[in-house]
């Protein structure tokens, strides 16, 4: 995982990305996408993510956060 790429996308810091508690194994492939076309991967927001990121984000605590595939790629590292 990329984390400096997650944390641009979803417009947070590497360091807010950690305080969050995410890690790649937080993060599935969504199967329920028909086609070949625009995978998607999502998380659901760790229960210890800090406040102050949940008001930043809009998010609340186990909800669900969609990742484009190519954010997730590792081409180039």
């Amino acid at each position: 995982m990329n984390l400096s790429k997650l944390a641009k996308h979803l417009d947070l810091t590497q360091e807010e990305l950690l305080e969050m508690g995410l890690s790649p194994n937080d993060i599935h492939q969504d199967n329920s996408q028909s086609g070949d076309d625009g995978h998607l991967y999502y998380f659901n927001v760790p229960d210890v993510t800090p406040d102050r990121i949940l008001g930043k984000k809009g998010w609340s605590l186990g909800e669900r956060v969609e990742v484009d595939a190519s954010v997730l790629d590792a081409d180039g590292e």
